[in-house]
């Protein structure tokens, strides 16, 4: 499967805000920004920023199909998993 291909059917497997956000940074890439970036990191920054959104929705997403875990069931098992112990 070439490159192309494989972006088609991420793609298509994307909801439309998601897109609408990386289209969006995108554009903003291609367009003289209003001060220029000082510095790669600033760049970085900003990829981070959309990749956090992208995947904040993605969870919000599977919350609502019924994937996932109760808090409670999850911060167990980082307490467990880091070996805090039990609040009195």
């Amino acid at each position: 499967m070439t490159i192309k291909e494989l972006l088609l059917q991420e793609i298509d497997n994307t909801p439309n805000e998601v897109l609408e956000d990386l289209l969006g940074f995108l554009k903003s890439l291609k367009t003289a920004p209003k001060q220029p970036l000082a510095t790669y990191r600033e760049l970085l920054e900003r990829i981070d920023y959309l990749e956090t959104i992208v995947g904040i929705r993605k969870g919000l997403d599977e919350f609502e199909q019924g994937e996932g875990i109760p808090a409670k069931q999850g911060l167990a098992t980082l307490q467990h998993k880091l070996g805090i112990p039990p609040r009195p």
